[in-house]
């Protein structure tokens, strides 16, 4: 170790090398593949989510129903939220092999 000063960089690069990290967990291919299938399942769900609501927009908007859109918007936003949520669960599941 040198007399010399130290940048923030190095103090704040030596300071993450003493962390302890949670050690690194392995997937086997099976879980990799399991977790591909789940992500690809969902984002064809939420595909399907942000398809009906865009259409529904529309046909709100042809009509002039312009104050029934921004609910449409929130609900499309909520169920985003709740298919990734679903999703998280189910890959942390094929991750712990459960």
């Amino acid at each position: 170790m040198s007399d010399e000063l130290k940048s923030a960089w190095e103090l704040a690069l030596e300071k993450l090398n003493a962390q302890e990290t949670a050690p690194v967990e392995r997937l086997s291919d099976d879980q990799k593949t399991a977790i591909a299938e789940i992500r690809a399942r969902y984002k064809a769900k939420i595909a399907e989510a942000e398809i009906a609501a865009e259409s529904r927009i529309k046909q709100l908007a042809q009509t002039g129903a312009f104050d029934q859109i921004e609910p449409v918007r929130q609900r499309l936003v909520e169920d985003r939220n709740r298919i990734n949520r679903e999703m998280e669960s189910e890959v942390e599941k094929a991750r712990s092999g459960r």
